[in-house]
């Protein structure tokens, strides 16, 4: 009597359990693509979305940007005492004492003593030290700057969970595929067909898509990276993983009704 009841009762539980888990797996591995099988997934952008041109001449010079530390050398005489070999030491304290550092701030303007505030963020480095000669001309003769970025970074999201990665640009000209190749390369997971850099306000972002999957997108990948850009390696949904994790909770409950009914018989 009791075994009946239990058998009888299996076959209820187990038939229900077994559509539901039919039913499930039908349902992902239609839906692989939406955020319940890969909820990590950011940035994503519609079918339709019209991506920013890759330039046609490459940028060879590196543009400033708001928030960008600049660290600036003064000298006067065309930069002479950076060549006289003659006083070496009263040189290098000459030249620490005129090594300055500035923020350039969100409205691209930088707070240049003397001078004030200029406009120098959009310009190249060579138009921002003719510039500043410029300006310091008024005061110094013949006034030599020279300026560096401090701070140039880059947040490179590399195609897997939890391996984000802020890359320092310590060259100037420094391209695509080196920033991959300095946050450790595309992972396993991730999508090097489909790989996205974000540059400029996050109101109104430019947004660049590239493919460096074949040989032919090296020339897409020598693209210059500027500082506070975004690279993201889009992540491919890992359908296995995800419905091992979902369905295995019923998978267990099956295997525990089938051994008690052996148990049972």
């Amino acid at each position: 009597m009791f075994r009946n009841l239990i058998l009888a009762l299996y076959k209820i539980i187990f038939s229900t359990m077994l559509k539901q888990l039919v039913f499930f797996v039908m349902i992902a591995l239609l839906i692989s693509s939406c955020k319940f099988l890969n909820p990590s997934q950011m940035l994503k952008a519609p079918k339709d979305y019209v991506y920013e041109p890759l330039p046609k001449v490459k940028d060879l010079e590196t543009r400033l940007n708001p928030n960008d530390q600049l660290s600036m050398i003064l000298l006067t005489n065309d930069g002479f005492k950076l060549l006289d070999l003659v006083g070496e030491d009263r040189i290098s304290n000459n030249q620490l004492a005129n090594t300055l550092t500035y923020r350039i701030e969100f409205d691209g303007l930088a707070n240049i003593p003397i001078i004030g505030r200029v406009k120098l963020g959009g310009l190249t480095m060579r138009e921002a030290e003719m510039f500043l000669e410029e300006e310091f001309s008024k005061y110094y003769i013949q006034p030599f700057v020279v300026l560096k970025i401090t701070n140039r970074k880059v947040m490179v999201f590399n195609g897997s969970d939890g391996q984000a990665q802020v890359v320092q640009l310590v060259d100037e000209n420094t391209n695509l595929l080196r920033v991959i190749a300095q946050s450790g390369g595309i992972t396993k997971t991730g999508r090097a067909y489909d790989i996205k850099v974000i540059r400029g306000e996050f109101s109104e972002p430019k947004v660049f898509h590239f493919n460096i999957r074949k040989i032919d997108g090296l020339k897409e990948a020598d693209f210059m990276m500027q500082s506070n850009d975004i690279v993201y390696v889009t992540p491919s949904p890992q359908v296995a993983r995800t419905l091992l994790v979902e369905v295995g909770p019923y998978l267990s409950l099956v295997t525990t009704l089938l051994l008690v009914l052996n148990f049972f018989k």
